[in-house]
Formats: C-alpha cells, structure tokens, sequence
C-alpha cells in the first residue's frame, strides 16, 4: 500500500521516459505567439541585468525554449548575447528531444537537474501541475493498494499544517495538498538571488475550490482525459495559486500579479499584433493559426492562470 502521492510520482517517472507527444499538445505547441509573448514579457523583465539567466522548468518538447531564444535573436539581440538557457529535467528522453530541437542554440542551452543560485528568471508552463499531491477528504487520505483505493486517517503533521492555514479546515470535499509545490518554491527561494519566478499553469485559487467537490486529479491518454487515471498515463493535478501565494511569501517570493492567461496575453503588444494581423489575412494558413489563437485566449485562457512573484 502506498499513499495517492507516491503512487501518482511513480506513475508520472515511468510516464515521461515514454514516448509520451501523442497524448496531449501544450501552449508553446500550439503556436509560436505564445512563446514570443512570453520573450517579449521576460524580455523587459531582464533588461538591466548584466548576465541573466532564463531557467526553465520542464522544457517539454522544447517548443517554448526554441520560441523564446528565436524572439530574443530577431527582435532583442542586445539581451540575447548576455543571457544564458538553463533547462532543468529528469527525462533522458525529454532532454534527447530538447537538444535536438534547439542544436541551432547549442552555445545558449544548458541543461541541470538541480536548482543553482541565479540572477534572472525561473519560469515553467505546466510543470507544477505535474507534481505529486496528497488527496485529502475530510481528515481522510487517500492510498492505493493494488486495483483498490483506501482512506486512512491522515497522519502527516505537514499535511495537516497547509490544511490549518489554507483555511480548509472544514471543507467537505476531497482536496489536494502538494507539498511537493512548497519544497520546489523553498528552493527557488533560495537560489533565486534577485529576479522574478513565474508560473504558467492551469488551476484555481482557494476561492474557487468548492468548484472541484471530487478533487482535480485526471489522467491524460492519447489525447483523451480520464477523471480515474491509471498507469501509463500522464496524470496531473490543477495547482492551487493561493497556495504557492502564500508560502512564497516564507521563501521571499512577493506576488507582482496573477492573472488569467487570457488576460496576461491580451495584455501583451507582441500577442495582440499578431492576432490583429492574422484577423486581416485570408491565407490558409493564417486562419488556420487565427484558430489556435483563439484557442489559447478562450479555452486554455480561462482555464490557465499566470502568477508572477519578484525576489528582490
């Protein structure tokens, strides 16, 4: 028998050493906007800095790191010849995918499997979603023995600590608990020496979590989602904002912002002139790229939120 937690972070190990492209497709993915976006936002983030470094957590397909160093490349060469792209990943095979992607960048990236003191920014698009969390109901976790799953009495001091503080005393629902997330933002605490710390994910705030009475956990396969996930799977859990808000604050990451994507996006100049420019065009491929677009702003928009933290 072993808890929900380490039954799901064994699950998600196993799950991304596998060809795993064909069950689900990313923002970056969808199309380069996105990425470009994100550039032009770090972009004035790191501008007086003499060396930042851009450090990615989970590169993914490296679609996104690919985006952002062609962006600085093009339109901030001033800041593409200071900074350096660190990658970090577990994966052999993500990583054997990223240096293929990105060989045109190869005097640029680097690859880690740790956190470093830095000066620059730490970001990520859907990493946090992808760690393990306790599920919790009413006093009760949840474990998996076999096929079956089993409520215990929860035990764990830490657990019931986030729970008090969260003010999720007397919920009557089934809630997740990821103190994995805490660990991961006490150490981006400790070595983000000066710069910012942002998440791109989708999830909820403790305002909205009544909206999820049976918890966020699914399964990913094959493009399709399971409310049960199972082995072989990608299995993730929505990330509670309010969470990494408030514990950032113990690890000297102040909240600048955190907005929905949808609004981050439009907020953006690179975003908006290139939606504007492909609402004029009647090329097929450009309505084509209209269409994700609009994906990304109306669906993974609502659904994805942007938290931007400063450590000073």
């Amino acid at each position: 028998m072993m808890s929900f937690r380490d039954w799901m972070e064994a699950c998600v190990r196993e799950y991304y050493k596998s060809d795993f492209r064909r069950d689900f497709f990313t923002a970056p993915e969808l199309d380069r906007a996105f990425g470009y976006s994100l550039a032009y936002f770090i972009a004035q983030l790191v501008k007086d800095y003499e060396k930042p470094i851009l450090f990615e957590l989970g590169g993914g397909s490296g679609a996104l790191a690919y985006d952002i160093l062609t962006y600085l490349w093009e339109k901030e060469p001033h800041i593409y010849k200071r900074v350096s792209y660190y990658i970090y990943d577990f994966s052999p095979r993500l990583i054997e995918i990223q240096r293929e992607r990105l060989k045109s960048f190869r005097d640029k990236v680097f690859w880690t499997d740790r956190l470093f003191p830095m000066k620059g920014v730490i970001f990520s698009n859907e990493f946090f979603d992808c760690l393990p969390v306790h599920v919790i109901k009413e006093g009760k976790e949840l474990f998996i023995e076999g096929d079956k799953e089993v409520w215990k009495e929860t035990s764990n001091p830490k657990i019931m600590e986030v729970i008090q503080r969260m003010g999720y005393e007397n919920l009557q629902q089934v809630i997740e608990i990821c103190l994995d997330c805490i660990e991961f933002l006490k150490g981006i605490g400790e070595n983000l020496k000066k710069g910012y710390h942002l998440v791109i994910d989708y999830g909820y705030t403790t305002e909205e979590i009544e909206r999820f009475p049976q918890g966020t956990v699914v399964g990913y396969k094959s493009h399709k989602v399971y409310s049960k996930p199972s082995e072989g799977m990608d299995i993730t859990a929505y990330v509670n904002f309010s969470l990494l808000e408030e514990y950032g604050k113990d690890f000297g990451l102040q909240k600048v912002d955190c907005l929905r994507l949808s609004r981050f996006l439009m907020k953006n100049p690179i975003f908006m002139e290139e939606l504007e420019k492909l609402s004029k065009s009647k090329k097929a491929e450009d309505i084509e790229r209209l269409s994700r677009l609009k994906t990304l702003l109306i669906s993974m928009g609502e659904r994805f939120r942007v938290l931007i933290q400063k450590k000073l």
